[in-house]
């Protein structure tokens, strides 16, 4: 009997195990260690909940040019006060020294007067669909705070289909200053043509934007 009971506790811890490592290499299929090290699981729920596309793999597809999302519209958000239709500053961002062995990529980007040069960045996707997470620190009035940008699309010809921004608070170091939103608070933008076309650079001009300049509020900006 005991050895019954013995064996049968064996094949269990054994079964369990398995399992545990089962579910680990899934976890791991989906996305690189650095993208799990960066967003926290609790996190990365909540911006797919709230609607963000975020594309799993290991095998994104080539997305190295320059792209202009506009007109860039919020299309949800978890900030009290936001209005869900709201149209910012166009988004110009550029893909750089893209990796597929490190799965990492450079970003620069111009959002009205913000920009970002240098970003290091982190890849996942499959086929034609890829996501990028930007690791970002920022200060203001000398209070850190740890931030993630997603850039989630399908790379096309003619530039990317179906852009989706996302700027997130990973940590406000418990805001001493009072300057930040809330950890886990963001928004999420789109480019609401549907198509974020290849620009030459990140100073070019969209002409037939400019008709819509008076309704355009703001960069994006996760400040209280």
């Amino acid at each position: 009997m005991k050895n019954n009971l013995l064996f049968a506790t064996i094949i269990f811890f054994t079964l369990c195990l398995s399992f545990s490592s089962c579910k680990k290499a899934e976890t791991d299929d989906k996305f690189s260690e650095d993208i799990q090290n960066l967003v926290p699981d609790s996190l990365l729920q909540a911006i797919i909940d709230l609607g963000m596309p975020i594309n799993e793999g290991k095998t994104p597809p080539s997305i190295e040019n320059i792209y202009l999302a506009s007109p860039f519209e919020l299309i949800a958000s978890n900030r009290a006060g936001d209005v869900v239709g709201n149209v910012f500053s166009d988004l110009k961002i550029e893909f750089t020294n893209q990796d597929n062995d490190k799965l990492t990529v450079t970003v620069n980007y111009v959002n009205g007067p913000e920009k970002g040069e240098g970003l290091g960045s982190f890849m996942s996707g499959s086929g034609n669909n890829f996501s990028v997470f930007v690791e970002q620190v920022s200060y203001i009035s000398g209070y850190r705070a740890d931030l993630v940008q997603i850039i989630s699309g399908t790379k096309t010809s003619s530039g990317i289909k179906d852009l989706y921004y996302a700027l997130f608070m990973i940590n406000n170091y418990d805001n001493p200053g009072g300057v930040w939103i809330e950890n886990g608070e963001g928004r999420i933008v789109y480019d609401s043509d549907g198509l974020s076309p290849i620009i030459e650079s990140l100073t070019s001009f969209d002409k037939g934007n400019s008709e819509n300049i008076l309704n355009i509020s703001s960069a994006m900006s996760i400040r209280k």
